[in-house]
């Protein structure tokens, strides 16, 4: 009687079964893992006052330190509860490299005494408002 299956055809099943195991766990494998995700974090914000003096029709002085090239806008708030209008104080300016920036203007109050500066920084898409008090002289 002749075998039902020669040593070729064996060979042949063999092959094919570990090729059919093979990607089977190949797929098993993919199916399995989790893709990774990192995500890059927000900057955190920050502003410190480094400086804040004014003297009435002389000159003020308001610095700060925050992220290198940080969006910054300013208001000056007197105590008469006028803000200053000064054309320096206008508008965006940024922070140079080392997140350093001042505004320098002229005061013209007729109340010397308490003042706020109000300081918005935008960075990375996100936004943080400070303030500090001083006194204008």
């Amino acid at each position: 009687m002749r075998p039902l299956f020669n040593t070729r055809y064996k060979l042949y099943l063999a092959a094919l079964l570990l090729s059919i195991a093979f990607i089977a766990a190949t797929i098993s494998t993919f199916a399995l893992v989790q893709p990774t995700y990192t995500y890059a974090t927000a900057p955190k914000l920050s502003v410190q006052f480094t400086c804040a003096n004014a003297v009435d029709n002389k000159q003020g002085t308001i610095c700060v330190h925050t992220q290198a090239k940080a969006a910054l806008t300013i208001h000056i708030k007197y105590c008469s509860g006028y803000y200053a209008v000064s054309k320096s104080l206008k508008g965006t300016q940024y922070a140079d490299t080392r997140g350093n920036h001042a505004w320098t203007w002229k005061p013209e109050t007729k109340c010397k005494g308490p003042a706020t500066a109000y300081v918005n920084e935008q960075f990375g898409g996100r936004l943080l408002n400070v303030t500090d008090r001083f006194t204008v002289k």
